[in-house]
């Protein structure tokens, strides 16, 4: 092992990327995000891009989003449940299934000439079912495949190979539209993508996932998951917290197209370039998360890297200008993985394994949660314009964290580590 930790210490790829570089398992399942996502960035702007030209509508936009979450709020925890009792590989590489099964389904609508915005809609809320089961089973996995040193590196490049394959996928999505005049060529890749990732995972090996749930009923398992959450304050708190960058960010994501068109006045291209400079921005945040080590105040720099998240989306919301628009949406971005990522490495640190399934699944229900206020924003954008709306919804954001920052002193601390055989 120590030659391990000397060979990361030098380079710039070992240094940053340990837990790529050390641990071939984790590298299968990295790489497998990669793939999953890329497809599915591409897809979600193609669909956001067609539901705006078919309802010119704000609503809408930010209605698809919400669904694409909502689900997770009922089905999340079942997820977790599942995740506890099940390997959670083979439960990962069925949900990747059902998502390519659901993205053909949708491609073929497109290119049949049959799509109805109700389709659309359908395809976000089966997508949020899928990912309720999809999204525990992953986050369990990952600390499972890593050393304890290195999960902050692992956490931090899986969550930065979701939004910074925006980079790639949305600006790629929109020349693809441009050049073909229409969303068809692009729909299907996130199909594609899935498959991908599950020939990757098929190639990892797991631990056996804990048996103590499995003997217990599927009711005792959320009891007992319940009473855990609520027996710690900090798991709590932080699995709440999760609910603000949702909040922010389908707020923003749903709204793209018509600050995109009625704001900014570009067409699919430089669309392409809105969707993708969040990415860029958490692509920066991850490497500069992933070369910190073990970083000790992950409580107070998620906080401030909330409430910069907000700020920017603020200042997003009354640019008249494109490049500043771009700059504006790479902070958000990157401050939205930070807050994210650290939110992720906090919890996994304070629980057992055995509890893993069902308190990340819970962190998943928030995510499913958050969303709703994104419909609020969708309907304030309707009355009174997307400006608003977004400028009200980044303001809300840095108040509420921005108390618990300045009040809430334990908030700002260290979280103390809960022992991995702790019940």
């Amino acid at each position: 092992m120590e030659s391990q930790v000397q060979q990361v210490k030098s380079g710039f790829f070992r240094r940053t990327f340990p837990a790529v570089y050390l641990y071939r398992d984790y590298r299968l399942l990295w790489m497998g995000s990669w793939t999953e996502h890329m497809g599915e960035w591409m897809e979600t702007v193609a669909l956001l891009w067609l539901l705006h030209q078919m309802t010119a509508s704000p609503l809408m936009g930010t209605l698809m989003v919400a669904l694409r979450n909502l689900p997770t709020v009922i089905f999340a925890f079942i997820g977790g449940i599942v995740a506890d009792r099940v390997n959670r590989r083979t439960l990962l590489m069925w949900s990747l299934l059902a998502s390519a099964a659901i993205s053909g389904v949708t491609a073929w609508l497109v290119y049949s000439g049959l799509i109805q915005p109700w389709h659309i809609l359908m395809n976000a809320a089966l997508a949020g079912v899928v990912t309720s089961f999809n999204h525990p089973a992953r986050h369990t996995l990952v600390p499972n495949v890593v050393r304890k040193e290195h999960l902050l590196n692992a956490v931090t490049l899986d969550s930065g190979s979701v939004t910074a394959s925006r980079i790639i996928g949305a600006p790629l999505a929109g020349f693809i539209m441009g050049f073909a005049g229409g969303t068809t060529p692009v729909l299907g890749l996130k199909a594609v993508g899935a498959l991908l990732a599950m020939v990757w995972l098929s190639f990892i090996n797991v631990p056996t996932t804990p048996a103590e749930s499995r003997k217990k009923s599927p009711f005792n398992n959320f009891v007992q998951g319940m009473r855990y959450v609520g027996e710690r304050r900090d798991v709590l708190t932080q699995v709440l917290l999760y609910l603000l960058p949702y909040f922010v960010t389908n707020t923003y994501t749903g709204m793209l197209p018509y600050f995109a068109t009625n704001v900014l006045h570009v067409g699919p291209e430089l669309y392409g370039f809105l969707n993708a400079a969040p990415g860029a921005g958490a692509l920066s945040a991850t490497l500069v998360l992933a070369s910190l080590g073990n970083l000790k105040r992950k409580a107070l720099t998620l906080l401030v890297g909330g409430i910069c998240q907000g700020a920017a989306m603020v200042l997003f919301a009354i640019s008249p200008f494109f490049g500043l628009s771009l700059f504006l949406l790479y902070l958000v971005g990157g401050s939205n993985t930070v807050f994210m990522t650290l939110n992720n490495t906090v919890i996994q640190e304070m629980i057992s394994d055995q509890m893993r399934g069902r308190v990340m699944s819970l962190r998943e229900v928030s995510s499913g949660v958050g969303p709703a206020g994104s419909i609020v924003s969708g309907r304030i954008a309707e009355v009174i314009g997307g400006p608003w709306a977004l400028a009200i919804a980044g303001t809300f954001s840095i108040v509420v964290l921005a108390s618990i920052l300045f009040f809430s002193p334990r908030a700002r601390l260290k979280v103390p580590v809960i022992p991995p055989g702790a019940t």
